[in-house]
């Protein structure tokens, strides 16, 4: 296991530099709270010049970031506390990544503990088993570099994702897809990359947020390309009701991720039970950390039908682990196959299981 690197913790503490926090909300509050684990103090928080108001976190001001670098100079430390798709944000910490010494701590999105180096040495030997599972180098490079970055937090290794459409194409070259069930559909972004990679006949697309689903509903009824039905509610793996926190956004279902979203009772049904009769070819789940109940309530569709899953990796912290030796225990003749968009931080990892 000598090709992972050090804990951004252990670093941390050692580190003598003044440290910054780039950002706020509940990231922030994460980062701050392992701090503290690790008896590390901030210098302060700041935000983007351009997004700076009068305001504090964690008793703390938050300010601009000219006024902290005419302030401290270029020999700081910055921990990024939120993740981002935006070209233009992108580049700017692209920028931080080469003017100062900059981490992106990984902390638990859904829950589980911090991927510490206690952490990693207690998991060590199952992490180069699944390691093992896993069918191309393309994938053991992407499982290396979701390891190193999760412990050591560097910008470096969030540079190897593709756009979903491409990976799509390639890692389902040659199969006919006709029938998908996209759990965590949102407004029909994946179920618009199934149309345009894998043409098929029909997509099942789930969501649980009832202000998303009419936007899905309406994206549904657009589309003239396949039937694309909307199912409003939450996989799980039975048919029941939960509590949900709604916030029309990505991440609805976190608990404290949106200080404005609101608790409404969902329900929740399973695959087995939305799928009944019809073949099915392609599972995709990235259901906001149910990912693992989600696949106990499709147990009877995928032994029946065999088809192919899509799971997101990147909600609880031994996903990576976890739900890969699930997987394979289900389908042990798939090939495993890890792929991941671009993105900050080492979020939308997926495992691909190809039969």
């Amino acid at each position: 296991m000598g090709r992972y690197e050090e804990s951004l913790w252990d670093v941390l503490s050692r580190e003598k530099r003044p440290i910054f926090l780039y950002g706020t909300g509940n990231g922030g509050d994460k980062i701050i709270a392992a701090l503290e684990k690790y008896g590390v103090k901030l210098s302060g928080v700041f935000a983007s010049d351009g997004f700076v108001r009068s305001r504090t976190f964690h008793d703390m001001p938050v300010r601009a970031y000219s006024e902290v670098t005419a302030e401290y100079g270029d020999d700081i430390v910055i921990l990024l506390a939120f993740g981002t798709t935006i070209p233009e944000v992108r580049e700017f910490i692209e920028q931080l990544d080469r003017r100062h010494t900059l981490f992106i701590p990984d902390v638990p999105l859904y829950g589980g503990e911090l991927f510490d180096g206690a952490h990693f040495a207690s998991c060590a030997d199952r992490l180069e088993k699944v390691r093992e599972l896993l069918w191309d180098e393309v994938s053991k490079g992407i499982f290396d570099d979701a390891v190193n970055f999760r412990l050591s937090g560097k910008y470096r290794y969030l540079q190897n994702g593709d756009d979903n459409v491409t990976v799509l194409r390639e890692v389902f070259s040659g199969q006919e897809i006709n029938t998908v069930v996209d759990g965590g559909a949102f407004k029909g972004d994946s179920a618009a990359e199934f149309i345009s990679a894998l043409s098929p006949r029909k997509i099942i697309a789930v969501e649980a947020d009832a202000k998303t689903f009419g936007k899905l509903s309406a994206y549904a009824e657009s589309v003239t390309e396949c039937c694309v039905m909307p199912v409003n509610a939450a996989l799980w793996d039975e048919n029941s009701e939960m509590t949900y926190v709604s916030s029309a956004s990505r991440g609805s279902g976190e608990s404290g991720r949106n200080r404005r979203a609101k608790e409404v009772t969902v329900l929740c049904r399973t695959v087995d039970e939305i799928a009944g009769d019809e073949a099915v070819d392609l599972i995709k789940l990235d259901v906001e950390g149910a990912e693992a109940r989600a696949i106990d309530g499709a147990e009877r569709v995928i032994l029946r039908d065999r088809p192919n899953l899509a799971v997101s990796l990147y909600h609880r912290t031994d996903d990576i682990m976890a739900l890969v030796e699930r997987v394979h225990g289900l389908l042990p003749e798939h090939r495993m196959m890890m792929r991941r968009a671009d993105c900050i931080p080492f979020w939308d990892l997926t495992l691909y299981a190809v039969r």
